[in-house]
């Protein structure tokens, strides 16, 4: 039992049939992996095909790393962070950067390295020795992607939850014992144990599964974004006639494209040499938008008074206003309410927790919530383009709170 719910009571309740359209998207992003990356073709991936950060990948469509953490999302989610969850990439700077084993090594040798671990790791499923996954080094540095791919390829052998500490959380809930320092492939292969063993979810599929799990224990901080939308929210209308929440610095590009907050700093730095755009602080609330999680919560208001409309990341989408990709959140709010969140902090700081509760959806209801999508790799828009940058403070501001 954990925050007073049974996971027996739970399971009861829990609606399959609601899993069905995910369940079938994921099937299709699956297929679409092994349609572009045959596990056959794995010994002879080319470099070009497989590494993020690259000017012009080899081949059409992305590459896989690019698949895997932006292009399947049903098949779970393993976006955000840093890239270095990828082993190898190519930075900006034009630079590869390589995971410990692999450093001192050119890219293709590390390439070579890293790509027959790879395949040693498929291999070795296929063939049910999974103790051998234990024994490839330089797979230990990219846990969540080494993960994701081995569920992508023998989805009957693995669930589609690649974090460790979630991994952890869940075998403990599960009455398992939840060991530090394993492989996230074992943790994971553990856990679809003790899930198996638990009569309330005979029959179940590992999506339904995944699903439920953190539907109701969910481990994540959930994050809960407080967004003006334009100066006394000017901006509103459009963004709700749009579909989309935004918040701007369009001038950086696709925020995916930065690896790091550093990186992403000194792109600032770069365009408002003179500006308050380089701090670091608003690099890491950019790059902590961007890789806002299904869940997530999002309020907007006009002042420090005024709640226009709440809402919660749903997915990811396309919007119509040309932006990058955005993320889709239905709002449960549509008609202005008053709320006080002003605290001593200044620049539009989060809102006490007494505040974010009040803030928190259900506050506002509307009979058929309106849809909208909450951009993910867009910068701040700026309320006068024409005037300094040091003018324009960043017109959201994250905080954590837990799903209540």
């Amino acid at each position: 039992m954990t925050n007073g719910v049974d996971v027996r009571t739970a399971a009861a309740e829990f609606d399959r049939t609601a899993v069905a359209d995910a369940e079938s998207a994921a099937e299709d992003e699956r297929k679409q992996v092994l349609s572009r990356f045959p596990l056959e073709e794995w010994a002879e991936l080319p470099l070009e095909r497989y590494a993020l950060g690259q000017a012009a990948p080899h081949g059409p469509g992305p590459t896989y790393c690019r698949l895997m953490e932006f292009g399947t999302p049903h098949l779970g989610s393993i976006k955000g962070g840093s890239a270095a969850k990828h082993i190898m990439y190519h930075h900006k700077s034009g630079e590869w950067r390589l995971a410990a084993p692999l450093r001192g090594m050119d890219p293709q040798e590390a390439w070579a390295e890293l790509r027959g671990q790879f395949v040693r790791a498929f291999d070795a499923v296929g063939a049910g020795d999974f103790e051998a996954l234990e024994d490839l080094e330089v797979l230990r540095f990219g846990p969540t992607l080494v993960t994701k791919s081995l569920a992508t390829y023998f989805p009957q052998h693995f669930l589609p939850i690649y974090a460790a500490e979630h991994l952890r959380t869940f075998v403990a809930l599960l009455g398992g014992e939840a060991r530090a320092g394993l492989p996230a492939s074992r943790t994971n292969r553990q856990l679809r144990e003790l899930v198996r063993n638990r009569a309330e979810f005979e029959g179940w599929t590992e999506q339904e599964v995944m699903r439920f799990l953190y539907k109701h224990f969910n481990p994540r901080q959930r994050t809960i974004w407080k967004i003006a939308p334009g100066e006394r929210g000017r901006l509103w209308k459009e963004c709700r006639d749009g579909d989309f929440i935004c918040v701007g610095w369009d001038d950086l590009g696709d925020l995916g494209q930065y690896q790091s907050d550093t990186e992403l700093k000194q792109a600032l730095d770069a365009h408002w040499p003179r500006g308050s755009g380089g701090s670091l602080t608003l690099a890491r609330r950019l790059l902590a938008f961007r890789d806002l999680e299904a869940g997530d919560r999002v309020v907007a208001n006009r002042g420090v008074d005024e709640v226009l409309a709440t809402g919660r990341v749903d997915t990811t989408a396309t919007t119509p206003t040309g932006r990058s990709s955005t993320m889709s959140s239905r709002w449960s709010g549509s008609s202005p309410t008053r709320r006080n969140w002003r605290s001593p902090s200044t620049g539009g700081g989060p809102p006490s927790p007494r505040s974010t509760r009040r803030c928190s959806p259900g506050s506002q209801r509307a009979t058929t919530p309106a849809r909208a999508t909450v951009p993910r790799q867009v910068g701040l828009r700026r309320a006068r383009p024409s005037r300094c940058p040091r003018t324009y403070r960043p017109s959201s501001t994250p905080w954590s709170a837990r799903d209540r």
